[in-house]
């Protein structure tokens, strides 16, 4: 005889209309500081308007679109070599422990070290162009997932290690069967704030290495005092990284339920 599993109780209206209904009052309220802002001192700040005019501005003539495709790429390069290798060597990790217990140290390590700091030697050993910058986002997005994946993987249940040792389970039946399901969620924890991180990691190269993409207009607006401009492409990429991170806590959402059937 089945048990029927208990209903979550249902929201009113109300209840899931008051999240939306903050967060565009929250909205609406930033707008209308950014206005009085623009104009009591026009020359520090733009107004909403005359950012909106500029954004349109580069638009029409190609220039965001451009940008926008070549960073769009970058961070997509990045992010994936970050995932693979990061994935890969979480449970590489998880499985090895003597490696795990010499490499700890470095890990945390290399990912406390700021990439501005790195970008004069990759500059040096890669020089300007594609793979130098995939580089620094690769370098940027990489440590939180490795560092997920392994310490989901490292919280595989030791009953069930002991089930597949019982029946003599393969090294590959292992991964496949046990490490991969259990390790999923917490990777895809890594994952979501590898994308925040690449994201950054994106701008810095684009600043730093070769003046190109969105950081290469940012970069070119402010040398020109072009106040319009940098506001516009900075709420322009606020609002990028808000969709992208959305993005990531949704897929993450989708694995949690794994996580929840294994407790």
């Amino acid at each position: 005889m089945r048990v029927p599993r208990p209903r979550a109780p249902r929201q009113g209206t109300g209840a899931r209309l008051r999240p939306p209904a903050v967060s565009a009052a929250g909205l609406l309220a930033g707008l209308g500081l950014w206005q009085l802002a623009g104009r009591h001192d026009p020359v520090l700040f733009a107004t909403p308007g005359r950012s909106a005019e500029a954004l349109l501005t580069l638009t029409r003539d190609g220039s965001l679109p451009s940008a926008l495709l070549s960073s769009g790429r970058l961070l997509v390069v990045g992010l994936a070599l970050a995932i693979v290798a990061g994935v890969g060597s979480g449970l590489l990790l998880s499985r090895a422990r003597l490696l795990r217990a010499s490499t700890d140290w470095l890990l945390f390590a290399l990912q406390s070290v700021p990439i501005v700091a790195l970008a004069p030697l990759i500059l040096s050993a890669f020089g300007f162009g594609l793979p130098a910058k995939t580089l620094v986002v690769f370098l940027t997005a990489v440590f939180p997932i490795v560092v997920n994946t392994a310490e989901g993987a490292h919280r595989v249940p030791a009953t069930l290690l002991e089930v597949t040792r019982t029946f003599r389970s393969s090294e590959w039946r292992i991964w496949k069967d046990l490490l991969l399901p259990h390790t999923v969620p917490y990777a895809m924890t890594g994952v979501r704030q590898g994308i925040a991180m690449a994201f950054v990691g994106t701008l810095a190269a684009e600043f730093f290495l070769n003046a190109s993409g969105i950081g290469g207009l940012l970069l070119a607006a402010g040398t020109q005092f072009d106040t319009a401009t940098v506001l516009g492409l900075t709420v322009l990429v606020s609002v990028l990284a808000v969709a992208l991170m959305g993005c990531g806590r949704a897929v993450e959402r989708h694995f949690a339920r794994w996580r929840a059937v294994q407790a």
